[in-house]
């Protein structure tokens, strides 16, 4: 009888094939063996199905061995996907995270328009370099519409020299305000708000102002006082006019009083009356007092735990005005976390210290009177060469 399960002219095999050829001949062989045991040679009796079965397995195993001897394309370690998926959680949390806190600042990029008194063009700028002004007014409970700002101070993030660079601008600067003829400083703030802030700025200085935050005093105490209050240096000069004075700057009405020292812990209320003080000495004091009570609060934001860094987001920026959005905000914080906080902080005036007058003018009163050119030219130098006067720039806070 003809053999009917094996092919009479089979085809060339496989190194793979031959292998499973070979591991596989127990179907034949055992149908052989069923043949020889079988005196009438009866085929009837084999199970075909199973035979049909076992062949089916046979080519599939083929396929898998065919498909082994292939070359195998580098797949790395193996990490990439478990890297991808922690990477992909961190940018969810840091969206949420920046999506709840930051839906309560009060973000108006309309305040911020492009200047219209003066051409981009002559403006002094670099993508690598971004400022941010930052302005504190005296708005008080019960009124409305713009207010003077009582600090106007620069914070430029120089990626080029890796420097942080605060520049204080004197609020009685002489200075033209477009639209407006020749005021202080501070009064642009009075007028026009945070533009008309920028454009006189950019207008006298020259240079391109990218962003900017606005605070208040409500805002001002409320980061200290979240933040448990801070220790600032304190001359006993300061500490006498501050006892004397103190029912011109207390917010509660309440009797406040000054001790002198290296590092005297002050409440909100306390950091700020400090940083208000202008009659005792300068203008020029009073920026400087400005910027110990900020490097107090960096010193003091270093040392917190995250869970008190956001109770002071969640209380602060309720009161906090910007034209920089969420994910910009977000930025701003973690670059000064991760990167920033190694950088050089420079700190100076505008105008420069032996550059200005005190002059008396008629219906303005005492104003700082300098040559605006002059002083363009020292800021732009400072800001984007790195080039300054080592006796009127100081290091550190």
């Amino acid at each position: 009888m003809p053999d009917v399960y094996f092919n009479k002219n089979p085809k060339k095999r496989s190194g793979s094939e031959e292998r499973i050829h070979r591991d596989y001949q127990d179907i034949d062989s055992g149908r052989r063996d069923y043949d020889r045991n079988d005196p009438y040679d009866d085929y009837s009796q084999y199970d075909d199905g199973a035979y049909r079965k076992a062949r089916r397995r046979t080519k599939k195993q083929a396929r898998k061995m065919k498909k082994a001897d292939r070359p195998r394309r580098r797949s790395g370690c193996g990490c990439g996907s478990g890297l991808m998926s922690v990477l992909l959680a961190v940018i969810i949390l840091y969206l949420a995270v920046s999506t709840v806190l930051l839906a309560r600042m009060d973000y108006e990029p309309g305040l911020h328009k492009s200047n219209s008194y003066i051409s981009g063009l002559s403006l002094k700028k670099n993508p690598l370099i971004t400022n941010i002004l930052l302005l504190g007014v005296d708005n008080r409970e019960g009124e409305s519409g713009f207010q003077r700002a009582d600090t106007m101070m620069l914070i430029s993030i120089d990626n080029v020299h890796r420097n942080i660079k605060i520049t204080s601008f004197l609020r009685d600067s002489y200075v033209e305000i477009p639209g407006h003829g020749m005021n202080k400083l501070n009064a642009a703030s009075a007028i026009g708000g945070p533009q008309l802030t920028i454009d006189t700025i950019e207008y006298n200085y020259k240079i391109k102002i990218n962003k900017y935050m606005e605070v208040d005093f409500t805002a001002f105490t409320a980061i200290i006082d979240a933040l448990g209050g801070v220790d600032v240096p304190v001359t006993p000069k300061e500490a006498a006019y501050l006892n004397n004075t103190w029912y011109k700057w207390t917010l509660t009405g309440n009797r406040i009083t000054f001790e002198s020292g290296d590092a005297v812990h002050m409440d909100g209320e306390h950091a700020l009356m400090f940083s208000r003080i202008r009659k005792l000495d300068s203008d020029i004091q009073r920026t400087r007092r400005q910027r110990l009570v900020v490097n107090a609060i960096r010193k003091k934001a270093a040392e917190a735990r995250p869970q008190e860094l956001m109770k002071a987001a969640w209380d602060v920026l309720p009161y906090l005005r910007t034209d920089m959005g969420g994910i910009k905000m977000t930025n701003l914080g973690i670059g000064a976390l991760l990167l920033y906080h190694n950088y050089e902080v420079l700190q100076t005036t505008a105008p420069r210290g032996d550059t200005w007058t005190d002059r008396s003018l008629p219906s303005i009163g005492s104003v700082v009177y300098f040559d605006v050119d002059e002083n363009a030219n020292i800021l732009k130098n400072f800001i984007y060469r790195d080039v300054y006067d080592e006796n009127y720039v100081s290091k550190g806070f």
